[in-house]
Parts: C-alpha cells; structure tokens; sequence
C-alpha cells in the first residue's frame, strides 16, 4: 500500500480504495499542472482540498510545468 493511502487524507468524495487508486494513478501520470487541475476537477476537489487532503501528492506535482507543451 502506497505510504498516501495510509494518511488521513480520504476525501468524502473518494469513497474506495478503487477510486482512491484511480485517483493517485491519474495525478502521478499527469504531464502539467493543467491535467492536475482537470483530475481535481473530475473529481470535484479544489486545489485546496487537495493540498489539505493529499499533502505527498501535492509535492509530487509541484515541478510539473504550467502547461503540458512547455518543454524542459
């Protein structure tokens, strides 16, 4: 089990462990902040939200780049 599984970060929204696997493989695999916020969305979370709920995952995105396109 992933060590973000095991915080208290279990939004309401996110009910199983299946939605919260789906939910952590979608931010994980995203290439921009852009496709973050599109998840968040999804998935009704503000970027608050996420940030109180999902502290390891929000560090994880920080370095991504504002826009996919944008290239290293």
């Amino acid at each position: 089990m992933d060590h973000f599984m095991d915080e208290h970060c279990h939004s309401d929204l996110l009910y199983s462990s299946r939605d919260l696997s789906s939910f952590c493989l979608k931010i994980h695999t995203a290439k921009s902040k852009v496709e973050i916020a599109k998840i968040l969305h999804g998935y009704n979370l503000s970027e608050e939200a996420f940030t109180d709920g999902f502290p390891d995952l929000a560090k994880t995105v920080q370095d991504l780049p504002d826009d996919a396109s944008i290239t290293s």
